[in-house]
């Protein structure tokens, strides 16, 4: 039986230009080679809650996790039974009841006064930069292959949700510290593509909105 629904608020701030990759269906002249993915309503930029899902579960498994899988199918994945608290959080586990994930990730969105730092500096509508990258030949000191990458610059800030599920029987407090161990860990990581460029860079926090009982 469904206990209790605990809701967090998350809080992302963008230290360093960040990347999350989107439709490039279209290709304007002078435009970005690579967008970032956009509300399609509002051409606002926002973080998908399955990119956060997949970064938070992925620097689990780096923690938690053995290497399986052959060749290029190698992979962290975390199969000790000790830690299913964890891989309840993202994904239903025999031996929890019901056989639900615990953990809902809702989209981050772009904060009103993000809105309103960018569009005074960048003008009015408008919420991404272009980075311009070249590939180094090494032996000849030379840039070749010129891209530009569409970025939401730093200094921008993101708010939404972390919903956590708890049934009877669940043991809670163990399925939030894997939580707030994984917001932890990607404050030392990145979000998004191009990390070891220096992308992605991010400040997460994250506290107890509301708590909810089902009785």
């Amino acid at each position: 039986m469904l206990k209790e629904v605990h809701r967090y608020h998350v809080h992302l701030e963008l230290i360093s230009g960040m990347h999350i990759t989107g439709s490039d269906n279209t290709f304007d002249i002078g435009g970005a080679d690579s967008q970032v993915i956009k509300n399609p309503l509002t051409g606002e930029p926002y973080i998908p809650g399955s990119s956060l899902k997949g970064k938070l579960r992925s620097l689990l498994d780096y923690r938690y996790g053995s290497l399986v899988g052959e060749g290029n199918k190698k992979d962290y994945k975390v199969t000790n039974g000790e830690h299913q608290p964890l891989l309840c959080l993202f994904e239903p586990v025999d031996g929890y009841t019901p056989m639900v994930t615990r953990g809902i990730f809702r989209d981050l969105r772009l904060t009103d006064d993000a809105k309103a730092l960018l569009n005074r500096i960048l003008g009015e509508g408008v919420y991404t930069e272009i980075k311009a990258e070249n590939t180094i030949n090494r032996f000849q000191g030379k840039a070749a292959n010129p891209r530009f990458i569409e970025r939401v610059p730093a200094g921008a800030s993101f708010d939404g949700e972390i919903d956590i599920l708890e049934f009877d029987g669940d043991p809670y407090e163990k399925i939030y510290q894997y939580l707030e161990e994984a917001i932890e860990m990607l404050n030392h990581h990145f979000i998004g593509g191009s990390g070891s460029r220096g992308y992605g860079q991010v400040r997460v926090t994250i506290k107890e909105m509301e708590s909810v009982r089902h009785e």
